[in-house]
């Protein structure tokens, strides 16, 4: 098989597993019936991946990944300007939101491995996961200690809020769009979102003296 082969197959199988493993749980997913939805032989899990768990385990640590991925590029090592560490954050909360919405069921899943921890489970992509919050989190002590954060903020508790709005938001788009008429699946009102999201956490909602 040419490594062209290989890479599709992977492909379909991952894009199956991640459907099958949301709609039934890791237990209740069937190796046969993703094989199936990827249109491939009964036998490539084992061939691609090893097991059932080895591919939960990959679709895990890629979400975790791109999520890293996102957020690292989005924030720097190094501020110039209470300019720059606003723009910044927001090009983080965006491409942060965008993945969640992109990957919705990956999302998902991951939400029950965290609320799910078994003794068996690999740590990698948990670390990974973890290490998103604590990449946020960081990123704003810079900001404090530069003085465009107020000093008695406090960082992790500021992260833990974006990322859990962020979560919400793309856990919730379908209900939000049925039953309130908004949805940041809609690019213009995602946009808003991001803008009225920040202005809140930025400047909080006490008026100016």
């Amino acid at each position: 098989m040419s490594q062209s082969n290989i890479t599709t197959t992977r492909k379909f199988l991952l894009d199956a597993a991640v459907s099958e493993f949301w709609e039934h749980g890791y237990r209740g997913a069937s190796v046969r019936k993703i094989c199936a939805r990827a249109g491939v032989s009964a036998n490539a899990i084992t061939y691609h991946f090893g097991s059932k768990k080895k591919l939960y385990q990959e679709i895990l640590n890629q979400f975790a990944k791109l999520q890293l991925e996102q957020a690292r590029s989005a924030l720097p090592e190094e501020l110039r300007s209470q300019e720059e560490f606003e723009i910044r954050l927001e090009m983080f909360v965006s491409q942060i939101l965008e993945v969640y919405l992109n990957n919705r069921e990956s999302l998902l899943i991951s939400l029950r491995v965290f609320e799910q921890l078994t003794q068996d489970m690999d740590d990698e992509a948990i670390n990974e996961l973890i290490e998103i919050g604590n990449t946020l989190s960081q990123y704003i002590q810079r900001g404090k200690d530069q003085g465009f954060v107020r000093e008695n903020v406090d960082s992790d508790i500021v992260a833990g809020t974006l990322i859990d709005r962020l979560i919400n938001q793309a856990r919730f788009a379908h209900t939000h769009e049925r039953y309130y008429a908004v949805t940041t699946l809609d690019p213009t009102y995602r946009a808003y979102w991001v803008r009225a999201s920040l202005e809140l956490i930025l400047n909080g909602m006490k008026t100016r003296a």
